[in-house]
């Protein structure tokens, strides 16, 4: 699982690249984000694109998220994307 880092008071942007994923004629229709546990502000952009956009902000120094995408297709397949995000306060 990959892992990044960002302080509490940053607001970043962390892409889902799912073009090797997807099928010839399939393409993205929605994408849900969560995080665990909870505390971070989570907005989506792009989200029916081939490269969801995550903006995260907020959380708690020192807390390690786990930050969990469904994305759902045209064609039926569902897919889930995980990585940690550690958050230190530098």
């Amino acid at each position: 699982m990959e892992t990044f880092t960002k302080q509490p008071t940053e607001l970043l942007d962390y892409d889902i690249d799912l073009s090797l994923w997807l099928k010839t004629g399939d393409s993205v229709i929605s994408t849900s984000v969560t995080s665990a546990p909870v505390g971070l502000s989570i907005a989506l952009t792009d989200v029916a694109t081939s490269i969801p956009k995550v903006w995260i902000s907020d959380g708690v120094d020192k807390v390690t998220y786990i930050i969990t995408a469904i994305i759902a297709t045209n064609q039926g397949r569902r897919k889930e994307v995980n990585f940690k995000l550690k958050l230190k306060d530098v």
